[in-house]
C-alpha cells in the first residue's frame, strides 16, 4: 500500500507536470499571438508606406512635367530611362518627409540596419550586401522607415529601391519589412509600382512577393 508521503509527492509530480505542460501551452500561444500581431502590424505598415510613395511618385511626375527621366517602359516604342535618376531621386526626397540622409556608409551611419540575408545574383548587384552597407543612398523618413535606393554600377542610381516599413526594428527581412519598388511607366505616360514588391531581393520562406497578397489582407 502507498504510503501518506508518496502519495503526497506523486501527487505534487503530476501537478508540477500539469503546471509545466500549462506554461509549456501558454507560451507557444503567446508567441504566436506576437508573431501574428507583428505581421499584420507589419502588413499595415506597407500599406501606409505604399500610399505615400506613390502620392510622392505622382506628385513628382507632375512636377517635372510628366518626364523623370527615371523609369522602366512597358511600352516597346519606348526606352528604359536612367538619365535623370539623380535628378528625379532629389526631387522625389522633397516630396517625402525626410530626416536624415546618407549619400554612402548608410550602414555605420545608422541609415540602414544589416538585414538577415542579401541579393547574390549578379542581376541584382545593387541590393547586394556591399552596395547596400556602403554604397547606395539612403533615406530615414520622420516615421523611422528607411527608403534605400538601387545604385550599380556604383554612382549609377537606377529606377528602383527598397523601403524598410519599420525602419531598424527586426526582422529586417524582405517580404517582412523590407520590400522593392520598382518605377514603371507605361503606353500612356502614367507612373506607378512594379506588382512584384521583393523583385531582386532575396526570397525569405513566408514572405510577402506581390502588391495583390499585401492587399488582400
Amino acid at each position: 500500500m502507498m504510503s501518506v508521503s508518496k502519495k503526497v509527492a506523486s501527487a505534487n509530480n503530476k501537478f508540477l507536470i500539469a503546471l509545466l505542460i500549462s506554461f509549456l501551452i501558454l507560451s507557444v500561444a503567446v508567441c504566436f499571438c506576437i508573431s501574428y500581431f507583428r505581421e499584420k502590424y507589419l502588413i499595415m505598415q506597407f500599406k501606409k508606406e505604399y500610399i505615400t510613395y506613390n502620392q510622392a511618385l505622382t506628385i513628382t511626375a507632375l512636377d517635372m512635367f510628366g518626364d523623370t527621366g527615371c523609369y522602366y517602359s512597358t511600352d516597346k516604342n519606348v526606352k528604359n530611362n536612367y538619365a535623370n535618376c539623380d535628378k528625379f531621386y532629389k526631387r522625389f526626397a522633397t516630396n517625402l518627409n525626410v530626416r536624415k540622409y546618407c549619400k554612402k556608409d548608410a550602414l555605420s551611419d545608422g541609415c540602414v540596419p544589416v538585414y538577415k540575408s542579401y541579393t547574390a545574383e549578379a542581376r541584382c548587384a545593387g541590393y547586394s550586401e556591399s552596395m547596400m552597407n556602403r554604397f547606395n543612398q539612403a533615406f530615414v523618413m520622420a516615421d523611422s522607415s528607411n527608403l534605400i535606393v538601387y545604385n550599380y554600377p556604383t554612382g549609377v542610381q537606377k529606377p528602383m529601391f527598397a523601403i524598410d516599413v519599420n525602419g531598424n526594428a527586426k526582422p529586417n527581412k524582405s517580404g517582412y519589412d523590407l520590400f522593392s519598388m520598382v518605377i514603371m511607366r507605361n503606353k500612356s505616360g502614367d507612373y506607378y509600382f512594379y506588382p512584384n514588391i521583393t523583385y531582386c531581393l532575396p526570397d525569405e520562406k513566408g514572405g510577402y512577393k506581390y502588391l495583390t497578397d499585401i492587399f488582400k489582407e
